[in-house]
């Protein structure tokens, strides 16, 4: 089945790409964010790569991007907001967040990243690519297709 956009406006999808440097990154969308067609065109392969990369153990340590931070008005209130992003990010994830444009701005980064080349095939061969020109050092993300 297909994701449509009713569906991608009322749900807050975590959804999984490889950077082109054969790391891989975790996205928020928040309802808001721009899903790719290979992402959107099968809840199937989501669910697939989704149950994947949540199994994984917590074994990274993680660097938080705090020039892409929103303001806050209090510690808990912070905290509350990175707990979601630093739980992928200690999986090995590169994990960001939408924007209000619905591009995407890296939060979290693993000290030691998920090496694509690491995955089974079946992962592989379901997982979106992102461009040539996104690579996991990118602080913000504007192409996903």
């Amino acid at each position: 089945m297909e994701m449509d956009e009713e569906f991608l406006e009322s749900n807050d999808l975590d959804w999984f790409s490889a950077y082109q440097d054969g790391y891989i990154a975790h996205f928020a969308t928040g309802g808001k964010g721009i899903v790719p067609e290979s992402v959107k065109c099968s809840t199937e392969n989501y669910e697939v790569i989704y149950d994947y990369f949540y199994a994984f153990d917590k074994t990274s340590e993680i660097e938080i991007v705090g020039d892409n931070l929103p303001s806050f008005s209090n510690e808990a209130q912070r905290n509350r907001y990175l707990k979601s992003f630093i739980d992928m990010a200690e999986r090995g994830l590169f994990s960001h967040d939408v924007k209000d444009d619905g591009t995407y701005k890296l939060i979290a980064r693993p000290n030691k990243g998920i090496s694509y080349n690491n995955l089974p095939d079946v992962i592989k061969n379901i997982l979106h690519v992102l461009p040539d020109n996104v690579l996991s050092s990118d602080a913000e993300i504007t192409t996903l297709e």
